[in-house]
């Protein structure tokens, strides 16, 4: 009876973990967390996407230029500057 018990434990075991990863994984990407929730697991996993995700996070943090002397003050309704 101890070793039908401790195979289910073990099976429920191997089972239960996946499916956790998984339904954490799913929950993390539709809120937006994702990165930096399995960021540990990636840079063992896939050291090349993680720096790639690294440089888009630092990059997506960076505040945006400032405009430069003789820049026109209004925009185009594209986003574009208008020139002048």
């Amino acid at each position: 009876m101890d070793e039908v018990l401790l195979a289910v434990e073990v099976v429920a075991a191997l089972v239960l973990v996946p499916a956790g990863y998984a339904l954490l994984g799913r929950r993390a990407r539709r809120r937006g967390i994702g990165g930096s929730l399995f960021a540990p697991l990636e840079e063992v996993w896939d050291p090349t996407a993680h720096r790639t995700n690294v440089e888009v996070s630092i990059q997506a943090e960076s505040p945006a230029p400032a405009p430069l002397p003789g820049d026109p003050l209004h925009r185009e309704p594209g986003g574009q500057r208008a020139r002048e």
